[in-house]
């Protein structure tokens, strides 16, 4: 019988190309003892942990293993010792010399020992770090997910291809009074009343088919169906996914009832507010009137005087039969002329303090200018002011009601009339001015040289506040309120060397900007 003994020579090839294969692997390997104690280890080993082979050589396996893997690793040595195991795999952390950790997978198995060579522990180790990593990282994903859906306020629901219920949040509970368990298999039109149903089986089927959607599939506001048939407002928003070739819809049902709700209390306090400020308004335009009765009386005065002059002057022509007809037309005439300029003032003031609703229309702003200095025109003489208006010909017109503007004119003309009552060592001037400023806007500026404002100049716009000692403090908010309703900004500034300055900007009427 021939020795099948290797020669020495052969041995040494052996171990030569078991030495090559040994450092040259991709992965690790070590070989210990039975005590645990490493004897050899190639660098991939090495470079894992960090170690030198000679450092290694003074530890064993449970020295570089971390701590809460150490009993794990312990009893699958034991089975392996006790013969109930020919092999483990383990994954677990090695500390690195550094006292960072890394993850590795250890394939484990006990070499028998022969007459020559006790028996060892023969491992190969695998780097997995970045796998655990990603794997932790995707649990942490799909965790963070799992909490947002069960955590969601709003009902999360997915479905199939075929329109059936995958998942339902809890929310679904609440919202729509079914438990998520009931829902899944069920189809997604449970939940729509009936009329909602064979439009969004139709559109599904239409969007599976061509891929055409029939609605935007986000924030659409569509009536959701309560399990006890109530019916109730939504806004709908759906996302599509594929996977492992199949589609999966993913998407958000919000119940908007108490939003609905509360913009209908809104709209009726806006409404309410609205309301308000518009008899507000009118009450100060009544309170203006009331101020102004003496330039009233005087305005219409004039005319009624002119009319009595002229209706004496005939009844004395037809007492003396001096029947001139040119003179007694002239005098009719002027008696028409003057009856109507009376009516015109009673037109304007029963326009200006009747409750009716605003009107927008395209105004000339020198015009409103005018109507309001017609009626404040005796305040000047019986004041001694000199009136100056510098207006600027052929402004574009703006967009506004008329007598909403007439109002914070006449409060801002009267403000600054009364404002020079107490002036007796200079001139008493009051110039309206039309302009357009630099941003495009119409601008309108009445000055005084009164006795100005002072540090109370930041007060003037609030509500209640006043300088007048019979003043209700309502002019000036009510009359920013006005101009801003209009889309305008209304401010205060010095006049030098004396006085005040209340301007107003009002935007041009689009067609006119364009």
């Amino acid at each position: 019988m021939p020795d099948l003994q290797p020669t020495t020579e052969g041995r040494q090839q052996i171990e030569q190309r078991w030495r090559i294969a040994f450092e040259s692997s991709a992965i690790g390997i070590t070989m210990a003892d039975l005590t645990g104690r490493y004897f050899a280890s190639n660098s991939v080993f090495q470079n894992m942990l960090g170690y030198t082979e000679s450092e290694l050589c003074q530890l064993t396996f449970l020295d570089v293993t971390y701590e809460e893997d150490r009993k794990v690793n312990e009893e699958l040595v034991r089975q392996l010792v006790e013969g109930k195991r020919r092999h483990f795999e383990i994954e677990k952390r090695y500390c690195r010399k550094d006292g960072s950790l890394v993850w590795v997978r250890n394939n484990v198995a006990l070499v028998p020992g022969t007459v020559d060579e006790a028996p060892f522990w023969f491992a190969v180790v695998e780097n997995i770090t970045q796998r655990r990593e990603e794997e932790s990282a995707l649990r942490y994903s799909e965790e963070k997910y799992r909490l947002v859906v069960e955590t969601a306020s709003d009902v999360v629901i997915s479905m199939d291809e075929t329109g059936a219920i995958l998942l339902a949040n809890p929310a679904t509970a609440r919202i729509f009074g079914y438990d998520p368990a009931e829902l899944i298999g069920k189809p997604l039109t449970m939940l729509m009343p009936e009329f909602l149903r064979k439009l969004h089986e139709a559109g599904f089927k239409r969007y599976m088919a061509t891929g055409q959607r029939h609605i935007n599939w986000q924030g659409t506001e569509l009536t959701g169906l309560r399990k006890n048939g109530q019916e109730f407002p939504v806004e709908v928003s759906f996302g599509e996914l594929t996977e492992n070739g199949h589609r999966v819809f993913t998407g958000f049902i919000r119940d908007t009832s108490e939003r609905k709700q509360a913009e209908e209390i809104r709209k009726q306090a806006q409404k309410a507010l609205q309301t308000m400020q518009a008899e507000l308004a009118r009450v100060s335009r009544l309170t203006t009137m009331g101020e102004l009765a003496a330039s009233i009386a005087h305005e219409v005065n004039q005319p009624l005087t002119a009319v009595n002059n002229n209706s004496n002057a005939c009844l004395r022509l037809l007492a003396n039969q001096n029947l001139q007809p040119d003179v007694l037309r002239q005098a009719l005439e002027e008696i028409v002329a003057d009856g109507t300029r009376a009516s015109a003032i009673i037109a304007r003031i029963r326009a200006f303090i009747k409750k009716a609703p605003v009107e927008n229309d395209r105004l000339d702003v020198n015009e409103v200018i005018g109507e309001v200095l017609a009626m404040t025109g005796h305040g000047f003489e019986e004041n001694r002011i000199v009136l100056k208006s510098e207006l600027a010909q052929a402004l574009p017109p703006v967009l506004g009601d008329r007598v909403q503007l007439q109002q914070v004119l006449l409060n801002l003309v009267m403000n600054g009339i009364e404002a020079m009552t107490a002036v007796t060592d200079r001139p008493r001037e009051l110039c309206v001015q039309s302009r357009i400023d630099e941003s495009g806007d119409v601008l309108v500026e009445v000055r005084d040289s009164g006795t100005g404002l002072g540090s109370e100049a930041d007060r003037v716009f609030t509500p209640f506040f006043t300088t007048k000692a019979n003043g209700m403090g309502m002019g000036l908010p009510i009359s920013r309120s006005l101009i801003e309703g209009h889309g305008g900004r209304l401010w205060v500034t010095p006049n030098f060397p004396h006085g005040t300055v209340f301007s107003f900007a009002l935007p041009v009427a689009a067609e006119s900007s364009s």
